[in-house]
């Protein structure tokens, strides 16, 4: 099995700011390091889905690379609408971190388990997704390439969410993806953020996770056009879990708080795990 973390929308600010004034999303992005690191086994690649800062520079992107920095495992970071992509390739571009070659901002990983696609969903001077003929071509050429297991990560997620803001732009934008997946059937999950909320959905076959927030979440009605609320709260590491062929992905919220292994229930209970299994099989046991 592989282990793939998920962090997003980070909206890192510069150094000793608040997001609104209110939000330390240093901490809580330290915070989300600190249980990725706590988590065993380790993940074999984190992933960062994009808003890496809320204002893209020098200064917010030089902020964020220390805050990532004491993560263990390997990580991966594509762009979100609060990024520029371009920059990101001045600041993370001599890394493996934005392993990008071209103007799409859009690389692969084959080194996995699992081949993993990224993908750029930014348009200059917005929040809606956007993905050009060129992105399309690249995306469709890359999965021509390969019939292994793919996972794509994208920040905007391509599918209908029953969010408004989020389902404002309409559908138009991943038309093309659609019918790049719908033939392509070795793509097994698409990953993404944006939304600050956890919602699961799908694309024709694939299912698509979009991740809460590590910085804040938005409390968002659906069906009815209204503004979503405030939740200064962060949403905890996603693991997405390879199973194997046949298998898929299985994807969830994991947080790894500093108690964990002390509060393991075979510890408190003084009994041994093989015990504790023993029973829970009940009449099942052998």
């Amino acid at each position: 099995m592989s282990f793939l973390v998920q962090l997003t929308d980070t909206h890192v600010v510069e150094t000793g700011q608040l997001l609104y004034g209110k939000v330390d999303t240093a901490a809580h992005l330290a915070d989300a390091v600190e249980q990725v690191n706590r988590m065993s086994p380790q993940p074999d690649l984190v992933m960062i889905t994009g808003d890496l800062v809320e204002h893209p520079g020098a200064e917010t992107y030089g902020h964020f690379a220390q805050l990532i920095e004491p993560l263990r495992a390997p990580v991966f970071l594509l762009p979100g609408n609060h990024d520029s992509p371009r920059l990101m390739q001045e600041h993370f571009g001599r890394s493996s971190l934005f392993p990008v070659t071209d103007e799409t901002f859009q690389y692969s990983l084959d080194d996995f388990e699992f081949r993993i696609l990224a993908l750029n969903s930014h348009y200059a001077n917005s929040e809606m997704p956007h993905f050009c003929q060129r992105r399309l071509d690249w995306l469709q050429k890359s999965l021509g390439e390969s019939e292994r297991p793919t996972l794509i990560a994208i920040h905007h997620p391509p599918m209908q969410t029953g969010i408004e803001f989020i389902d404002m732009v309409g559908a138009q934008w991943y038309a093309g993806i659609s019918v790049i997946l719908a033939q392509n059937q070795q793509v097994q999950l698409i990953i993404s953020g944006h939304g600050h909320s956890d919602t699961y959905g799908r694309n024709g076959h694939v299912p698509v996770y979009m991740a809460g927030s590590t910085a804040h979440q938005l409390i968002a009605a659906r069906g009815n056009d209204h503004a979503p609320a405030f939740d200064e709260r962060a949403a905890p590491p996603v693991m997405h879990q390879w199973m194997g062929e046949g298998r898929g992905f299985v994807s969830g919220a994991v947080p790894w708080p500093n108690w964990a292994a002390d509060r393991r229930i075979d510890h408190e209970s003084g009994l041994s795990w093989e015990t504790l299994k023993d029973r829970m099989r009940g009449s099942l046991r052998k």
